[in-house]
């Protein structure tokens, strides 16, 4: 067994979840910023996204649903060993089954990433990683029902994907307001970190380096994350 992944204030166990703590959730949970009391974790996996908000928002209540049973025990292991037990719910459940009687202020998600072409004979690594769970269109639709009228939805995607999100979204009046997009250490685009939201303005655009040519993480990246990482970088 593995040591659990020790942050400034909470830990993560990652043994059953097939997708690990990595840098998109790390900087999309650093970039996303805001006041927000009711907050919504789409796939939550092993919970790092629920407990970075609820680090960043100490007056919020964040509801985290995961539809792999391993998953989802394993994330709730991860919030009720937190300081922020008493203001984190998991919920086993798909999102398009998913219902609340009271809609959020942010909802944030680093959803499935591919088509299926490339599925690999793990299966509850495939539906982390692919949209055999959770299409697109189907991320939107449903978040667009969940979420206030002056709320935010976050999410990281690859930037290949950025038009086909875009679409979807805009499909459910939701507009892009922001987007930070990180890319590799020879200029390339690599992941676009999108904010979206009910009101059509003209969205903010910054870029940012994780990594550089020797691997080393930039003074950028290290500087936006330094709140959570136990270690220096």
């Amino acid at each position: 067994m593995s040591k659990p992944f020790k942050f400034k204030q909470f830990e993560i166990v990652q043994e059953a979840n097939p997708q690990k703590v990595g840098t998109d959730s790390m900087l999309l949970g650093a970039w996303t910023s805001g006041n927000f009391t009711r907050i919504l974790d789409i796939g939550t996996g092993t919970g790092i996204l629920a407990l970075m908000m609820a680090q960043k928002s100490t007056d919020s209540v964040v509801t985290a649903i995961e539809p792999n049973l391993e998953s989802y025990t394993e994330a709730t292991t991860n919030f009720n060993k937190s300081k922020y037990s008493n203001r984190i719910l998991s919920i086993n459940a798909y999102l398009q089954d998913f219902g609340a009687m009271e809609k959020f202020d942010l909802i944030i998600c680093n959803p499935p990433y591919f088509d299926g072409s490339y599925l690999s004979e793990d299966d509850n690594r495939n539906s982390a990683r692919h949209q055999s769970t959770l299409r697109t269109d189907e991320l939107y639709e449903c978040s667009a029902d969940l979420l206030r009228e002056d709320g935010r939805m976050n999410v990281v995607i690859p930037h290949s994907a950025l038009g086909e999100h875009l679409e979807r979204a805009f499909d459910n009046d939701l507009y892009l307001q922001d987007i930070l997009i990180s890319l590799s250490p020879d200029g390339t685009k690599k992941r676009a970190f999108i904010s979206l939201g009910f009101e059509d303005i003209e969205p903010t655009e910054k870029t940012i380096l994780v990594k550089d040519s020797n691997n080393k993480y930039s003074a950028e990246y290290i500087a936006m994350t330094k709140g959570f990482y136990l270690k220096d970088l």
